[in-house]
């Protein structure tokens, strides 16, 4: 069997930049949101106290998993012991690899809440913003699209939302 192997490009990555990264995300796992933070996901692991930490950022893009891993433990600081696997995708990555399977899409109709007005709470709930103007919300755990979703059906009544597997992004 061939060995296939992608050529890799070394990129130099300054401590100044990983620690505006540890930073940005230590505001965003303490609840203040940043400009293009990152979307967190804390999955529970059944039966432990441990979770699984899912980061998808942009900010990936050019570093290795390794050094991914790492900005997300030193960003949880003393909870970082509660992680059983800290792991940070770019969204491409994310759909590419399925982890984050499961979508909230709304169900549009004549009459219903305006468009601006559903994609607005959808980026409120961590939805993903697309080139287009395109909007996607996903997550790793079906509980995880549950509780969102009832959320969104909470907060507005005259839009109607659905979850779905593996959605596309409306536009």
């Amino acid at each position: 069997m061939p060995v296939i192997r992608l050529t890799t490009t070394a990129n130099v990555f300054r401590n100044e930049e990983r620690e505006a990264m540890v930073s940005q995300l230590a505001k965003e796992l303490g609840g203040e949101a940043t400009e293009q933070g990152p979307v967190v996901f804390e999955i529970p692991l059944e039966g432990t106290e441990k979770i699984d930490a899912l980061v998808v950022w942009e900010k990936w893009k050019d570093l290795p998993a390794q050094i991914r891993s790492e900005i997300i433990l030193a960003a949880y600081r003393e909870k970082k012991d509660q992680i059983a696997q800290a792991l940070g995708v770019t969204y491409k990555e994310a759909i590419e690899q399925n982890l984050l399977p499961y979508g909230v899409v709304p169900l549009i109709r004549k009459g219903d809440a305006p468009e601006a007005a559903l994609k607005d709470a959808m980026k409120k709930y961590g939805a993903f913003t697309l080139p287009g103007g395109k909007v996607d919300l996903r997550f790793p755990t079906m509980n995880m699209a549950r509780e969102v979703h009832q959320r969104l059906v909470d907060e507005l009544p005259k839009g109607y939302w659905s979850i779905v597997q593996s959605p596309d992004p409306i536009d």
